[in-house]
């Protein structure tokens, strides 16, 4: 069965090399890269619909991509057999006023400072220097603007009800130091028994952890099968 990994907000795919490699070894694998130029989560969606494979897959939708996964799933499309959330949300996780949305336009996305600051949020005690690079290097492939329209994407998305209407197999995998993320959200996605499990880590889970959330992924695949 196919692999198809949807990236988190910088959607180059970049930062998911060790996650592929492991996943690879037994299974086709597509980590897809999203066009540089799209931010809304509808057009995103409405690209997204012709490059899945023809055959059996899953999705593996991290951050960003949760709330697009949903989208997709909920038209149904042929081949898809089940979702595997990671660190994930299906409404935004931060509450804001609307008109705050646009305050993200201001903010210096690609400041070597900024990112260096935000290493603790997205990786926790397992960041480091080798890590800090390659998330600069993903990030100066994406225009500012594209992360700026994203983030806005994040605060005002609401998929929940998509969700309640999923008629395939999900599992989440959810962060147990996830500073962005808050925990409450993956309530949201425990619809049935067995559906959230927790795995020891910030909330680039699958950068930090890329063995044990393979590990949660290929047992999923097995199940599905």
């Amino acid at each position: 069965m196919k692999i198809v990994i949807l990236p988190g907000l910088d959607g180059t795919g970049l930062l998911l090399t060790e996650l592929e490699d492991i996943l690879v070894q037994e299974n086709a694998v597509s980590v897809i890269q999203y066009p540089p130029s799209l931010y809304r989560y509808d057009d995103l969606h409405i690209w997204l619909k012709n490059v899945l494979p023809d055959d059996d897959f899953i999705l593996v939708a991290e951050s960003f991509s949760g709330p697009l996964a949903i989208m997709l799933a909920s038209q149904k499309p042929l081949g898809l057999r089940g979702i595997v959330f990671v660190a994930t949300f299906v409404r935004s996780p931060v509450r804001l006023p609307l008109f705050l949305t646009h305050a993200v336009n201001i903010i210096p996305i690609k400041s070597t400072v900024l990112t260096w600051l935000i290493q603790p949020l997205l990786m926790g005690r397992w960041s480091g220097k080798a890590f800090t690079k390659r998330f600069r290097s993903a990030l100066k492939l994406v225009p500012a603007a594209t992360v700026a329209g994203r983030l806005r994407e994040v605060l005002k998305v609401d998929a929940r009800e998509q969700l309640r209407r999923l008629s395939l197999p999900v599992i989440y995998l959810r962060a147990t130091q996830d500073r962005l993320v808050p925990s409450k959200m993956s309530q949201d996605f425990d619809l049935a028994p067995d559906t959230v499990f927790t795995i020891e880590g910030p909330h680039f889970l699958l950068q930090s952890r890329a063995k044990q959330a393979a590990a949660f992924i290929l047992k999923f695949i097995t199940i599905l099968k």
